[in-house]
């Protein structure tokens, strides 16, 4: 099935409009947790791995060191996690949630959870066969579009 690019656009568009009006702003609030999209992925990376340095945060996110820094800067100003120093060798420091960031990502985890739970309820087992294939599909179109970008970025302009 070919679908033209204004159709497919179309569709996009009355879904965003569509979704947009079923999520309420306290909704909306609850499943972004004011936060932005690298502060949620290094919350993920700490919930998961309970202890990082800041080059495995940076490697996460895929962004410069100092950058990552600013990040946990700001993060730990709010809270979320803190940078401790290590005992037998200052140099290294580590980055680990604190109670506000456990909290919000365990309140992030329930809400994805939840809706989750909600739509895939209403799936018969061939429709999530179906939908799983499918977002199997899209990451691989994603990562195929992702490399021939990589590809296109290392071309040195002089």
């Amino acid at each position: 099935m070919n679908i033209s690019v204004d159709d497919f656009q179309k569709e996009i568009y009355q879904y965003i409009d569509e979704v947009k009006e079923l999520l309420s702003p306290d909704i909306w609030e609850n499943i972004l947790l004011n936060c932005t999209k690298n502060e949620m992925l290094i919350l993920f990376l700490l919930y998961r791995s309970e202890e990082v340095n800041m080059t495995q945060v940076a490697e996460y996110i895929h962004v410069p060191l100092n950058t990552a820094t600013g990040i946990v800067a700001r993060m730990e100003k709010r809270n979320l996690l803190i940078r401790v120093r290590s005992i037998e060798d200052k140099r290294i420091v580590t980055i680990k949630l604190c109670d506000d960031g456990l909290q919000q990502i365990q309140s992030l985890i329930k809400e994805i959870t939840y809706y989750g739970t909600q739509i895939a309820n209403s799936f018969t087992t061939e429709e999530m066969a179906l939908f799983f294939r499918m977002l199997q599909k899209t990451l691989q179109i994603l990562k195929q579009e992702r490399k021939r970008e990589d590809n296109k970025s290392k071309v040195k302009k002089i």
